[in-house]
Protein backbone atom coordinates (compact mmCIF):
# COMPACT_ATOMS: atom_id res chain seq x y z
CA UNK A 1 0.00 0.00 0.00
CA UNK A 2 2.52 2.50 0.81
CA UNK A 3 4.27 1.77 -2.76
CA UNK A 4 1.11 2.86 -4.31
CA UNK A 5 1.23 6.31 -2.37
CA UNK A 6 4.38 6.98 -3.02
CA UNK A 7 3.85 5.93 -7.07
CA UNK A 8 0.64 8.54 -6.71
CA UNK A 9 2.40 11.23 -4.71
CA UNK A 10 5.37 10.95 -6.70
CA UNK A 11 3.09 11.09 -10.29
CA UNK A 12 1.43 14.41 -8.33
CA UNK A 13 4.86 16.33 -8.38
CA UNK A 14 5.80 15.33 -11.68
CA UNK A 15 2.82 16.37 -13.50
CA UNK A 16 3.07 20.15 -11.58
CA UNK A 17 5.92 20.69 -13.25
CA UNK A 18 6.18 24.31 -14.87
CA UNK A 19 8.07 26.06 -17.99
CA UNK A 20 8.62 29.52 -18.48
CA UNK A 21 8.74 31.43 -21.92
CA UNK A 22 9.35 34.62 -22.28
CA UNK A 23 8.16 36.24 -26.05
CA UNK A 24 9.62 39.67 -26.94
CA UNK A 25 7.49 42.13 -29.40
CA UNK A 26 9.39 44.43 -32.02
CA UNK A 27 9.93 48.23 -30.80
CA UNK A 28 7.22 51.01 -32.28
CA UNK A 29 6.90 54.28 -31.97
CA UNK A 30 4.28 55.86 -30.14
CA UNK A 31 1.64 57.89 -32.08
CA UNK A 32 0.20 59.56 -29.70
CA UNK A 33 -0.57 63.42 -30.08
CA UNK A 34 -0.25 64.19 -26.34
CA UNK A 35 3.12 63.38 -25.40
CA UNK A 36 5.49 65.63 -26.20
CA UNK A 37 8.93 63.75 -27.72
CA UNK A 38 8.41 60.50 -29.90
CA UNK A 39 9.09 57.54 -27.17
CA UNK A 40 9.77 54.00 -28.40
CA UNK A 41 7.18 51.30 -26.54
CA UNK A 42 8.26 47.78 -26.51
CA UNK A 43 6.65 44.28 -24.65
CA UNK A 44 7.00 41.03 -23.86
CA UNK A 45 4.88 38.51 -22.73
CA UNK A 46 5.86 35.94 -19.82
CA UNK A 47 4.08 32.42 -20.17
CA UNK A 48 4.83 30.06 -17.31
CA UNK A 49 3.11 26.60 -18.87
CA UNK A 50 1.92 24.13 -15.93
CA UNK A 51 1.00 20.33 -16.53
CA UNK A 52 -1.63 19.36 -13.85
CA UNK A 53 -3.83 16.39 -13.51
CA UNK A 54 -6.57 17.60 -16.10
CA UNK A 55 -4.01 18.68 -18.71
CA UNK A 56 -1.98 21.60 -19.55
CA UNK A 57 -2.88 25.29 -18.48
CA UNK A 58 -1.00 28.89 -19.54
CA UNK A 59 -0.71 31.77 -17.40
CA UNK A 60 -0.20 34.50 -19.30
CA UNK A 61 1.70 38.11 -17.74
CA UNK A 62 2.28 41.04 -20.07
CA UNK A 63 5.30 43.77 -19.57
CA UNK A 64 5.05 46.65 -21.36
CA UNK A 65 7.97 49.17 -21.48
CA UNK A 66 7.97 53.27 -22.31
CA UNK A 67 11.75 53.94 -23.09
CA UNK A 68 13.14 50.89 -21.80
CA UNK A 69 11.12 51.93 -18.72
CA UNK A 70 8.58 49.69 -17.03
CA UNK A 71 4.85 51.42 -17.09
CA UNK A 72 2.39 48.64 -17.62
CA UNK A 73 1.93 45.02 -16.17
CA UNK A 74 -0.39 42.61 -15.52
CA UNK A 75 -1.38 38.83 -15.15
CA UNK A 76 -3.86 38.13 -18.53
CA UNK A 77 -7.11 36.08 -18.12
CA UNK A 78 -6.87 31.94 -18.90
CA UNK A 79 -8.29 32.85 -22.53
CA UNK A 80 -5.40 35.51 -22.80
CA UNK A 81 -7.50 38.36 -22.42
CA UNK A 82 -7.21 41.89 -20.40
CA UNK A 83 -7.84 44.87 -19.41
CA UNK A 84 -4.43 46.56 -17.69
CA UNK A 85 -4.07 49.71 -16.22
CA UNK A 86 0.05 51.52 -16.11
CA UNK A 87 1.60 53.98 -14.53
CA UNK A 88 1.55 57.73 -15.49
CA UNK A 89 4.23 58.63 -18.42
CA UNK A 90 4.50 62.27 -18.57
CA UNK A 91 1.60 63.00 -15.65
CA UNK A 92 -1.24 61.16 -18.43
CA UNK A 93 -2.78 57.91 -17.47
CA UNK A 94 -1.84 54.99 -19.96
CA UNK A 95 -3.20 51.85 -19.79
CA UNK A 96 -3.21 48.32 -22.20
CA UNK A 97 -6.26 46.16 -23.88
CA UNK A 98 -5.00 42.82 -25.14
CA UNK A 99 -6.92 40.24 -26.60
CA UNK A 100 -5.76 36.69 -27.72
CA UNK A 101 -6.71 35.01 -31.19
CA UNK A 102 -5.36 31.32 -32.46
CA UNK A 103 -2.98 31.31 -35.67
CA UNK A 104 -2.31 27.51 -34.93
CA UNK A 105 -2.79 24.45 -33.00
CA UNK A 106 -0.93 25.06 -30.53
CA UNK A 107 0.17 29.01 -31.13
CA UNK A 108 -1.81 32.40 -30.81
CA UNK A 109 -0.82 36.38 -31.14
CA UNK A 110 -0.80 38.40 -28.47
CA UNK A 111 -2.39 41.84 -29.72
CA UNK A 112 -2.10 44.61 -26.91
CA UNK A 113 -3.79 48.36 -27.83
CA UNK A 114 -1.81 50.93 -25.87
CA UNK A 115 -2.70 53.90 -24.42
CA UNK A 116 -1.35 57.29 -23.65
CA UNK A 117 -3.90 59.54 -21.94
CA UNK A 118 -7.04 57.23 -23.26
CA UNK A 119 -5.55 57.88 -27.28
CA UNK A 120 -4.19 54.80 -28.95
CA UNK A 121 -0.53 55.25 -29.24
CA UNK A 122 0.31 51.92 -30.85
CA UNK A 123 -0.22 48.11 -31.02
CA UNK A 124 1.91 45.46 -30.16
CA UNK A 125 1.79 42.18 -31.76
CA UNK A 126 3.42 38.91 -29.91
CA UNK A 127 3.34 34.98 -31.00
CA UNK A 128 2.30 32.94 -28.00
CA UNK A 129 1.28 29.83 -26.99
CA UNK A 130 -2.31 29.28 -27.16
CA UNK A 131 -3.77 29.93 -23.87
CA UNK A 132 -7.07 27.34 -24.33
Amino acid sequence: MKTVYLLVASLLIAACTSTHHNHIAAHQQDRSSTISKPIQISGKVEQVLKDGILGKSVTSKVYIYFDDVLHIAGKLDRLGFGELPGLSYQDKPVSSSCNSKPTGPKTAELSCIVFINNERATTLVMQTRKNR
